[in-house]
């Protein structure tokens, strides 16, 4: 999957995911690409660019253990019951040392599972997992 695809499915299926649990579940989400450098900014989408970008390790720290490409296959996600505010709160696997980050700033893990439409709302995400399993991020 190229990046123009992988952008138009992140943006539906969290659409569809907002549609079903009544609210914006993420705020913001980025496509990160692990190099030899450090990690790489590929794509992001929110309203807090700069600040994305500056606070990147502070707020990578409440999925950190989960951020290693490694040790993770495409289609593996993660979320977080630590990541308050700025702190991402989510990450799927989207291709060979590709993830795609998942925050709210204004609501916990916590806050958005609470919600009861929550747990139906899912099949969107696992969609989304789904598309990458079939044709991963390149």
């Amino acid at each position: 999957m190229n990046l123009e695809t992988a952008t138009d499915r992140i943006e539906a299926n969290l659409k569809n995911l907002e549609t079903a649990i009544g609210e914006a579940v993420f705020d913001e989400w980025a496509i990160i690409e692990k190099t030899s450098e450090g990690w790489k900014l590929v794509e992001y989408r929110g309203d807090r660019h700069e600040e994305f970008v500056a606070d990147f390790g502070r707020d990578m720290a409440a999925l950190k253990e989960t951020l290693d490409p490694s040790n993770i296959q495409i289609g593996d996600f993660a979320f977080s019951h630590e990541g308050y505010g700025s702190g991402f709160d989510a990450h799927i696997c989207a291709g060979k040392n590709k993830l795609v980050i998942f925050n709210n700033t204004r609501k916990s893990t916590d806050e958005i599972t609470a919600n009861p439409k929550w747990t139906s709302a899912q099949v969107h995400f696992n969609n989304l997992l789904e598309a990458f399993i079939a044709d991963p991020l390149t």
